[in-house]
């Protein structure tokens, strides 16, 4: 006789926002190389905390809270707080996949002090820095944006004037399994199996005990394209740097929304 089939529970979808009310972080939160901990990672009310760690390319203690990117169409967006003295302070939103490819959207400051927004990319270990720069308001928080339409990835921000796209369009097909497996004479040498992950990153390069405060984090799929949204909005439409392959980045992506 076969057993009798008893019902599994339905599993609770994660909440779409976290305000980081509770004393705890959820189960969708990952910390890369190093646990949650109260020497840099501090939920309270209203807030999260996090403490400045090593640069992007650091191995050791590197401070980064992420969750997985779970749909080629997605969204992420958090509300950043953070008062950088030198351009060895940065703190802000990234897509990652591990530390040799990722895309990150950051407060940091500029060499006279002032206050400013940048984007960075990583791929394959080369870095990439786009412009332009946006200045920004000392102690004025941003929100910050991320639009995943695989193969392609915006990132757009709001100082309380509105929501403005940067005049870029990055490659998310970086940040999969297939695009990150690295061969060296006909050899594998890196091996990419993590899955992308979208999160909140801080880095304090000179030891200055910097810490950067995030109000929440709203993580959301959808099955139309969160750009479609954005161009409905009438914001200004960028040309590409170059034509992105989308039958390739929906291939990428497949394993990853699998994960």
């Amino acid at each position: 006789m076969s057993p009798a089939r008893v019902p599994e529970p339905p599993v609770p979808e994660p909440p779409a926002n976290d305000c980081f009310e509770a004393p705890a972080l959820g189960p969708d939160w990952s910390t890369l190389r190093r646990p949650a901990g109260r020497d840099w990672i501090e939920p309270a009310p209203g807030r999260l905390r996090i403490r400045g760690g090593q640069s992007p390319v650091g191995r050791r203690t590197p401070s980064l809270l992420a969750r997985r990117v779970t749909a080629p169409r997605c969204s992420f967006e958090t509300s950043l707080t953070f008062s950088p003295r030198t351009p060895d302070h940065l703190a802000g939103l990234t897509a990652y996949y591990n530390t040799r490819n990722w895309h990150y959207l950051y407060v940091t400051a500029e060499d006279d002090g002032s206050p400013a927004l940048r984007a960075l990319s990583c791929e394959a270990g080369r870095l990439v820095a786009h412009e332009p720069a946006v200045p920004l308001e000392p102690g004025r928080p941003v929100v910050l944006h991320a639009q995943f339409d695989v193969p392609a990835l915006r990132f757009s921000y709001d100082t309380g004037r509105g929501v403005q796209l940067l005049p870029i369009e990055l490659d998310a097909t970086v940040l999969s399994d297939e695009h990150a497996d690295e061969f060296h004479d006909g050899q594998l040498r890196v091996l990419g199996f993590t899955g992308a992950m979208l999160g909140l990153w801080v880095q304090d390069l000179d030891g200055a005990g910097v810490h950067a405060d995030f109000a929440y984090a709203t993580y959301r799929t959808s099955q139309k394209s969160p750009m479609t949204a954005i161009r409905r909005r009438r914001w200004p439409r960028y040309p590409s740097p170059g034509q992105i392959d989308r039958s390739r980045g929906e291939r990428a992506y497949a394993s990853v929304s699998s994960r």
